[in-house]
């Protein structure tokens, strides 16, 4: 490779805007040394006056990053001839700033959001070195200044989660040649949703009380760390709560200086809130059937309005909020007036900003849009269609060959954090990065790439989710080792809180995810809303897996006590938000419900035993709004204050628990299967692709799930199964079981596409081949306790198993399957609710 010399000759510049390599990967071998801060050398910062504001934002927060290094606050200009010795110079690529240090006569056309940054020395009389910042468009060149700021130790979360950056006497840095990549998904953010429980009431009694309300200060801090996580995209608040996002034009107008991408909701076309901006009084129903050229009039005024707005525009039409559509009878209804919708909100954009075909549009399909879409509605091909989730993480759908075919292509919008039946999850996040790497790889797979949303609830406590998120969409393939989230993990950590101790910090939070997939805090009352419905003691066997659970969560207190000693003080508020905070939180409800069932096993046996327990379900329930009190009160000087709450949406699950229930029998034990066995514990596998069956690390109860073949694999036949992929296991019985039952349990998630099912063939001995399906129908029973326990299971009758060798045979038919683990037990008996541990 070639250095890159004190000026740039002709060769050394093709060879440097030609070496594409992905970030901080050099195109030298010598990395050259650059003074930012040292006892004879102070950098200043010079960037393009005739650039976008963004570069003028980039420029001073870069400062502002040097000087919570170092304490030096370098000087920012536009003033070449003011500058000497040592400077950050930052701008477009193609900007005649950036022209006259590289030396390229013409202008350089550059990759979606890429940048390069060069080192230069002595490029003019009063310089001596330069790093040169160059963007091909205003996000790429944030980007890179970004970067420079993680290099110096400023963490993209040094305000939202308070990572104090460590103070540096002197600031060097041994400057790479790089030449990022484009990231693969082109749109990546976030939406701030059901925000009344911290977002709103913190930015309005905290942090912006001049506005009341989530407002364009609170704005300006939510599009810099999302630049900062290099995305791009916002979806804002919409809650009744919260005001428009156009209802403060500061609101716009900073999106427009942040170069931030606005969307809006599945709920919320052409850019409106409707539950904001709807006046049923004066405007009548929200309904295109009866009320048609009010509601055009309603988008055709956004649209004017925001018509230099960098937008993504959600076309469609549902009620009001999470709702169906206003006056569809019926599937067919909905489907036929959408056609007529979107024509008419495509005039609009043509009408007030030009072809539609050039601006991003998507068409959001959730919840029941999923049945309209499917019933036959044809969309314009340049429109993006966006698949959901079904609200725990379980993508519903993806694109099928033609629908990858769209010019428009695809995305996805995914939560962690949510709000709605069958129960809430809205305090703690805890959706495992494992679910997440898996189903997104999956979307990516299937042509997913134009846009990906993460629903971040209050973004506060998902500051790691987020992180992974948009990590994951800028480069996919770089996960696609099913370890690789653990890695990523450990570096998050080690990159806040050290080496030393990131390590152990990243297993505690890997334990804190496996523990969460069994059943989430908030699921821990096994309870449901919508409606709204009691507490019942779990499932959790009072012998085993009661205590089991208890331990599991007292180590992992004992754990974060221990780290909390380690921790510098200078990051003792980031170990309280990012780590302390969940695992205790989420220990002590989990205690709690634990704790309740034991005190009614135990209150016809032993009154003292059970007032025993009793109190400590009183310690945790007190313990969780001490931990949210010490959130909101102490930590950064109440900064956070009103941000964290106890009991979103005070449903039951928040409540003490009433120690006994005399219509409910406290579950003592399970009997022990005859047999259980991970299916990636298999003794041969025939037919398969090159690297499957694949085994999922941190997948499942067994954390160790499979999957079966390639995501665009052809479903496989279903009645001769001479060609399908298909697994072997042994299984020896030493005793016989009448009225057996062969249960298998899978990951909960659903078909790929609209034309597949998530079956499997099983043949036990020599007996016929059975077709077993874990799919599930929209909001079913089957379907709210599979996410509520986080697991799929579908049994099939053996009848009586002889003593000796058995061979079990599992065939893939369709592709999506992921199967956990299986065992064997009698008829009518119950199976434990938890995988048990060091089981092969």
């Amino acid at each position: 490779m070639m250095k890159i010399n004190m000026k740039l000759n002709l060769l050394s510049y093709i060879a440097f805007f030609f070496c594409i390599f992905q970030f901080n990967t050099t195109c030298s071998q010598t990395p050259n040394r650059f003074e930012l801060v040292t006892d004879s050398q102070q950098v200043r910062i010079l960037y393009d006056k005739d650039g976008v504001a963004l570069d003028s934002i980039t420029a001073h927060l870069l400062a502002k990053d040097i000087e919570h290094v170092s304490g030096y606050l370098p000087q920012v200009t536009t003033d070449k001839t003011s500058i000497s010795g040592n400077a950050i110079v930052i701008g477009n690529r193609a900007s005649e700033l950036i022209q006259s240090f590289s030396g390229a006569k013409t202008s350089i056309q550059g990759d979606w959001e890429t940048y390069t940054i060069q080192h230069l020395q002595h490029p003019t009389a009063k310089l001596d070195k330069v790093l040169l910042i160059a963007g091909a468009d205003p996000r790429g060149t944030a980007y890179g200044v970004f970067s420079v700021s993680e290099q110096i130790g400023v963490s993209p979360w040094y305000w939202w989660a308070d990572v104090t950056p460590l103070e540096q006497k002197e600031l060097v840095l041994n400057v790479e040649a790089i030449q990022s990549k484009t990231p693969a998904v082109k749109f990546r953010g976030i939406f701030i949703n059901d925000e009344d429980w911290g977002l709103q009431p913190w930015a309005e009694k905290t942090f912006e009380p001049e506005t009341g309300d989530i407002g364009p200060k609170t704005y300006a801090k939510i599009f810099e760390l999302i630049l900062r996580l290099r995305a791009n995209t916002l979806w804002p608040a919409m809650h009744p709560s919260t005001k428009a996002f156009f209802h403060y034009p500061g609101n716009r107008k900073m999106a427009e200086k942040y170069e931030i991408v606005l969307g809006s909701s599945h709920a919320e076309p052409m850019l409106r809130n409707n539950v904001d901006e709807w006046d049923h009084e004066a405007m009548g129903d929200f309904n295109y059937f009866t009320n048609k050229q009010k509601v055009l009039d309603y988008w055709e005024s956004r649209v004017k309005e925001a018509q230099h707005v960098n937008g993504i525009y959600t076309l469609g039409m549902r009620g009001v909020h999470d709702s169906g559509m206003e006056g569809a009878k019926n599937t067919a209804d909905a489907a036929k007036v959408l056609d007529e919708i979107i024509e008419d909100q495509r005039n609009l954009l043509s009408k007030h900003i030009g072809n539609p075909e050039s601006i991003p549009q998507v068409f959001t399909i959730y919840k029941e849009v999923l049945d309209v879409y499917e019933y036959g509605l044809e969309l314009p091909e340049d429109i993006t269609l966006m698949w959901t989730d079904d609200n725990y993480g379980y993508i519903r759908r993806l694109s099928n060959t033609e629908e990858r075919k769209r010019s428009g292509g695809s995305g996805v919008y995914y939560h962690a954090s949510y709000w709605g039946r069958p129960h809430d999850y809205l305090w703690l996040s805890t959706t495992h990065p494992a679910l997440i790497r898996e189903e997104m790889l999956k979307a990516y797979d299937t042509g997913a790439d134009k846009i990906w949303i993460l629903n971040v609830g209050d973004i506060k406590p998902a500051e790691y989710n987020i992180q992974f998120f948009m990590d994951l969409a800028f480069d996919p393939d770089s996960f696609r080792n099913p370890s690789s989230y653990k890695k990523h993990m450990q570096t998050f950590y080690e990159a806040i809180f050290g080496k030393n101790v990131g390590g152990e910090i990243s297993k505690l939070k890997e334990c804190y995810y496996d523990l969460s997939w069994l059943r989430k805090p908030e699921f821990m009352g096994w309870s449901q809303t919508e409606p709204t419905r009691p507490t019942h003691l779990t499932a959790f066997s009072l012998d085993k897996e009661n205590p089991d659970r208890r331990a599991a969560y007292q180590n992992l207190e004992t754990k974060v006590n221990q780290l909390s000693g380690q921790i510098p003080n200078t990051r003792k508020d980031a170990w309280f938000e990012l780590v302390a905070y969940p695992v205790l939180a989420a220990s002590a409800m989990n205690q709690k419900f634990l704790y309740r069932d034991l005190a009614t096993f135990y209150a016809n046996q032993s009154l003292e035993g059970s007032k025993n327990y009793q109190d400590s379900i009183a310690l945790h329930q007190n313990k969780i709004k001490q931990l949210t009190a010490h959130y909101n009160t102490q930590i950064a000087n109440g900064k956070w204050s009103k941000m964290m709450h106890h009991a979103p949406r005070y449903l039951p699950v928040y409540e003490l628990p009433k120690a006994v229930r005399s219509e409910e029998k406290a579950i003592k034990k399970y009997s022990p299967p005859m047999h259980i066995q991970k299916m990636a514990s298999f003794t041969k596998t025939e037919n398969f692709e090159d690297n499957f069956p694949l085994e999922l690390t941190g997948l499942g109860y067994s954390k160790s799930a499979l999957q079966l073949t390639p995501v665009t694999q052809k479903q496989y036949s279903d009645t001769a199964f001479t060609d399908n992929p298909v697994i072997h296991y042994e299984i020896i019985s030493n005793e016989k079981m009448d009225s057996a039952v062969l249960t298998l349990t899978a990951v909960p998630n659903h078909p790929i596409t609209g034309g597949q099912k998530l079956r499997l063939g099983v043949q036990w001995d020599e007996q016929p081949v059975a077709i077993l399906n874990f799919e599930t129908q929209g909001r079913s029973e089957a379907w709210k306790v599979n996410v509520l326990r986080n697991q799929a299971r579908a049994s099939l009758s053996l009848n009586d198993i002889d003593p000796g060798k058995h061979r079990l045979k599992l065939y893939a038919i369709d592709p999506g399957v992921l199967p956990d683990y299986f065992l064997l037990s009698k008829e009518n008996e119950d199976i434990p609710y938890t995988f048990p541990k060091n089981q092969k």
